[in-house]
């Protein structure tokens, strides 16, 4: 029997570019319509996209694949993969004529795949043929069965294939029969927070998923007892009907590939706060690292995000325990000296050969004294508990600053405070120019680019310029053949950033990649 694996790399691989022609007739069935309504997750891919949608992924692909024949190279992938099967499938052969524009694949949580792939087509009389054809040239033995009136195959490996309503389904027997009941009784489709939930994504998309967070959390405790343990702990902290699904939409075109992904909040304060807490969200600090930073990640404010997790979180799992620790080893009050003057954070290196690479963390603080007080125990602690030798530096713009010299270490740790920061740094020159930087990242072309690929109403929150990565890696030579291989398809990006807003209960996040 044709494995799974490489029909679902056709639900993947044709997502591309439509390599293989137009689309099926608009107005075709809905994937989803054949998945569970308890489904924990879902995606759709159109497989065959038309018009804009296709030349934009068409554009993508020929940058992403570094060809000029974007939609030539794509079929040479897909009738490769599918040269490989057991079963020597032809794309033009055996998918091509009755493939329609949609796919989907639903799957359950555990280490094997255990869900459907569903392929819609336009004849399933067709499809059945061609299926049948390709079990039959595979040789291995397979069983015929039936469940809610519908016939399917199976294989001895467990292996399932079946033409259920309109479209071809390959999974597991288990999910096969799941789906069979799905399209005769309720089914994704017509639940309301899949409707609700997919309604606030893009339209022109080339994908999406649904991730309905609750159903995979009950899943996942129930196949393992460790992570049944767990889930009790965070239940206490987030009652999980409170958790509404994750959804997200693919997009693609000759600039950027994007993925848009939103979630409700609702009135939950701890979940409003672990968004902040990702990086996903936007802060001033990223825009203000010194120039030539290659890689930033901000954390808006980050104490008082901080805060509700210990507080919440970690009170749950021993926080209480942790806190005194803190206390005993450092001489530190963690919500006093720490966590009460943190505002934004951001984390940055730069550098494009080994050695002058540097970065450091730059913190916002919100209050002055008592950041100057807590600088103060810190290097302290350093001094008396760390046994380490904190010598005074000069570092322009600091008000205090102090250097820590390991052996072996080429540059220092230097802890600086001034302009209303508080800067960890590798390095003197990062200590002083993440203080008072002369330029910044904000001017460069990179956060330009970065601003661009995520749109006007999204500020960045991390970003990665991908030449400068390449060429760090050709400072220290360790580019081997491997790398050299992948190397055409990384040049094909410039940067990759993400970013995120939260609108009212909704949180929403943003991961772009811009092409060259």
């Amino acid at each position: 029997m044709p494995r799974i694996a490489s029909l679902a790399l056709l639900a993947l691989l044709a997502l591309f570019a439509g390599a293989c022609g137009g689309g099926a007739a608009s107005g075709e069935a809905d994937p989803a319509s054949a998945v569970p309504r308890d489904a924990p997750f879902y995606a759709e891919v159109v497989v065959r996209p038309e018009g804009d949608l296709r030349e934009d992924a068409l554009a993508a692909t020929g940058k992403v694949l570094a060809t000029p024949d974007a939609e030539a190279k794509v079929r040479e992938l897909v009738d490769r993969a599918f040269a490989e099967s057991s079963a020597k499938l032809d794309y033009a052969r055996d998918i091509e004529p009755w493939l329609g524009e949609t796919a989907g694949i639903w799957a359950g949580a555990g280490e094997e795949f255990a869900g459907v792939v569903l392929l819609t087509a336009t004849d399933t009389d067709e499809a059945k043929s061609a299926i049948d054809d390709a079990i039959d040239r595979g040789g291995e033995p397979t069983t015929d069965r039936s469940h809610g009136g519908v016939d399917y195959r199976v294989s001895e490996s467990g292996s399932a294939v079946a033409i259920v309503g309109d479209f071809a389904a390959l999974g597991t027997e288990a999910e096969i029969k799941r789906t069979i009941d799905a399209v005769e009784g309720e089914s994704l489709a017509e639940q309301d927070r899949y409707r609700g939930a997919v309604e606030q994504l893009e339209e022109e998309r080339l994908a999406h998923f649904f991730v309905d967070l609750k159903a995979l959390f009950e899943l996942a405790a129930r196949e393992d007892p460790a992570t049944a343990q767990a889930m009790e702990q965070f239940r206490q902290l987030i009652p999980l009907d409170r958790l509404a699904p994750l959804t997200g939409a693919f997009m693609a075109d000759g600039e950027r590939l994007a993925l848009d992904m939103s979630l409700d909040l609702g009135d939950d304060e701890t979940l409003n706060k672990l968004a902040g807490l990702t990086g996903g969200a936007g802060t001033p600090l990223v825009a203000e690292l010194p120039a030539g930073t290659w890689l930033a990640q901000g954390y808006p404010k980050l104490g008082e995000t901080l805060q509700v997790l210990f507080g919440e979180f970690a009170g749950a799992f021993g926080g209480a325990v942790a806190k005194e620790q803190i206390q005993r080893e450092l001489g530190l009050d963690l919500d006093r000296d720490i966590l009460s003057w943190v505002g934004d954070a951001a984390v940055f290196v730069r550098g494009t050969s080994a050695a002058d690479a540097d970065g450091g963390v730059v913190i916002q603080a919100t209050d002055e004294a008592r950041a100057a007080d807590a600088f103060g125990k810190i290097v302290g602690a350093l001094r008396a508990r760390g046994q380490l030798d904190a010598r005074p530096v000069e570092i322009d713009g600091a008000d205090a600053a102090f250097a820590v010299q390991q052996d072996g270490m080429p540059k220092p740790i230097v802890l600086a405070r001034g302009s209303g920061k508080v800067v960890v740094a590798y390095g003197e020159p990062a200590a002083t120019d993440a203080l008072s930087p002369a330029e910044t990242l904000g001017d460069e072309e990179t956060y330009a680019e970065a601003k661009a690929i995520l749109g006007d109403d999204v500020e960045p929150g991390l970003l990665v310029s991908v030449p400068a990565i390449l060429a760090l890696v050709d400072s220290t030579g360790s580019a081997d053949a491997e790398f050299e291989r992948a190397r055409p398809y990384l040049e094909a990006f410039s940067v990759i950033a993400s970013g995120g807003t939260t609108e009212g209960d909704r949180a929403r996040a943003r991961v772009a990649a811009g092409l060259e």
